[in-house]
């Protein structure tokens, strides 16, 4: 048994996808691919006024000044395609991926193969969950994938196509009731049938394949076969893709971030649901705004505890948007998560950890639009001989566990307590400014706000120097030095002046 999920005007669907407010209105689709831009697909309200498909549009204006005319997107397409098939996926391993709003999927092993029954509260689920996507769908039971097809185009939610006569419940059916023209004939064969008056496939398969075969040609062979339920064809099997994606391209540039955020937050909430039919939640957020220059605009975000929470997903990306600022105004936006399973994890009684570390990222990010990248971080040694040469490296929240951080940390520690032996310099920060006297190029006596005095002994000059490329060169000599009253200090003197760095302990 066969089950096919079909989508009705499929790409406007998916274009009025994130407008759910639109689809009672009348909007029409057109394809500015085509040679001449004509209507392609259209709501029922708009068939209300007696537009149609092939119409211009400005041909459809004229019948209905409220008509509103969308454009087809092939981004937004694939998108509905990959809500689509994950859909399908999560109640049955074996789809297809028939046609552009069709997917079918065999039955195979699940229990409710011969209970009409059960297979409808089945596909009442699936119906449900494509319905929080704002899909409408609708679903067919049949022997064959073809037969599947054709009861899903007839349905009006779900149908069951049965070779016996059917009982009185109206989601069971006969293909012989069926119009002829569900079929899809090629027009000569439809101009032909119409003639003789072969209204319905029952009327049709009366015919006979052979005699029809020799009057209408080979083609007709395909119909009979389409609606035979003795010869089933195997389904290509496929996999839904990996990457759960959102995305747009705006009719009208943004220059704003009100509406933009709009558009986020639906895309948030719709990436939230995917991933949580399958049990999953987000773990990185990657941001693509094409801009009308030509240029784009692209950051990855990491979740630093995966959620499926909208409202943290959200504030994170709104925090960044309210700093960006491009060159130009926007025209399609992308937004694709990274999945993983949450975290669940017990920590120690005495254990100290980041109690919501989603909550100290987002505090992190508004810090950083306050004060800048450069200003906000942990400070992080750079690879340099030069004094308190360092850089702010933000927090980063990999797949390493707060308790194998902790318990790094803390090795590390007594390692470098274990291994430290001799004096102990300890710092004056800033570096405090002194009047030193050299004699034969080796200080000899010092004034400064820790001592005044004469220097007994001396051990160097140890050289240091750097960036002798550039304007931001610098240069070191340095002494550690012995004074009259036995304190150990550590002198230095560069481009700036004499300095006592600090005391040994």
């Amino acid at each position: 048994m066969f089950a096919a999920i079909f989508i009705s005007n499929f790409s406007l669907q998916a274009v009025l996808r994130h407008e759910p407010d639109l689809r009672k209105r009348a909007v029409a689709l057109v394809d500015p691919a085509l040679p001449k831009p004509v209507i392609i697909q259209l709501t029922s309200a708009a068939r209300s006024y007696s537009v149609c498909e092939g119409l211009t549009a400005s041909q459809a204006m004229a019948r209905c000044a409220e008509l509103l005319i969308k454009t087809r997107s092939l981004a937004e397409e694939e998108s509905a395609t990959e809500v689509l098939l994950q859909t399908a996926y999560a109640f049955s391993p074996n789809i297809e991926s028939t046609a552009p709003g069709v997917c079918t999927l065999e039955l195979k092993g699940l229990p409710f193969q011969s209970n009409s029954d059960a297979a409808e509260q089945w596909a009442g689920k699936i119906l449900e969950v494509l319905a929080q996507f704002y899909i409408e769908a609708k679903i067919g039971f049949a022997a064959t994938p073809e037969l599947a097809l054709l009861a899903a185009r007839a349905a009006s939610s779900i149908l069951v196509l049965q070779s016996e006569n059917p009982d009185s419940d109206s989601h069971v059916a006969r293909v012989e009731s069926f119009p002829v023209l569900s079929l899809e004939p090629t027009p000569e064969i439809r101009e032909i049938l119409r003639r003789w008056g072969i209204r319905t496939v029952g009327e049709f398969l009366a015919l006979g394949k052979d005699a029809a075969a020799e009057r209408l040609g080979p083609a007709v062979v395909e119909l009979f076969n389409r609606i035979s339920p003795d010869s089933p064809r195997p389904l290509k099997l496929v996999a839904p893709p990996d990457e759960f994606a959102e995305q747009i391209d705006f009719e009208h540039e943004i220059e704003t971030t009100e509406p933009l955020l709009f558009v986020i937050r639906r895309f948030v909430e719709q990436l939230s649901r995917r991933l949580e039919l399958i049990y999953l939640v987000v773990a990185e957020f990657h941001l693509r705004l094409g801009l009308s220059s030509g240029e784009k605009h692209e950051r990855l975000f990491k979740i630093p505890s995966p959620t499926g929470n909208v409202d943290i997903l959200f504030r994170m990306l709104q925090t960044h948007l309210e700093t960006v600022r491009t060159d130009s105004p926007i025209t399609s936006l992308r937004l694709a998560a990274k999945s993983a399973k949450p975290e669940a994890q017990q920590f120690g009684i005495f254990e100290s950890t980041l109690r919501d570390p989603n909550q100290f990222a987002e505090t992190l990010a508004r810090l950083t639009a306050l004060v800048g990248s450069e200003n906000i971080g942990a400070p992080e040694l750079v690879a340099s001989h030069k004094p308190d040469s360092f850089r702010m490296a933000v927090p980063e929240f990999g797949s390493q566990t707060k308790r194998d951080i902790y318990t790094a940390l803390t090795r590390a520690v007594q390692r470098a307590q274990s291994e430290s032996t001799g004096l102990q310099l300890r710092r004056f920060r800033p570096a405090l400014a002194s009047h030193i006297e050299f004699r034969d190029n080796a200080p000899s006596l010092l004034r400064s706000p820790v001592f005044i005095g004469p220097i007994v002994k001396t051990r160097g000059p140890f050289f240091s120097s750097g960036n002798w490329w550039d304007a931001a060169r610098w240069a070191r000599e340095e002494w550690d030095v012995e004074t009259s009253d036995g304190s150990l200090f550590r002198i230095f003197r560069s481009s700036d002046g004499c300095f006592v760095e600090g005391v040994y302990d």
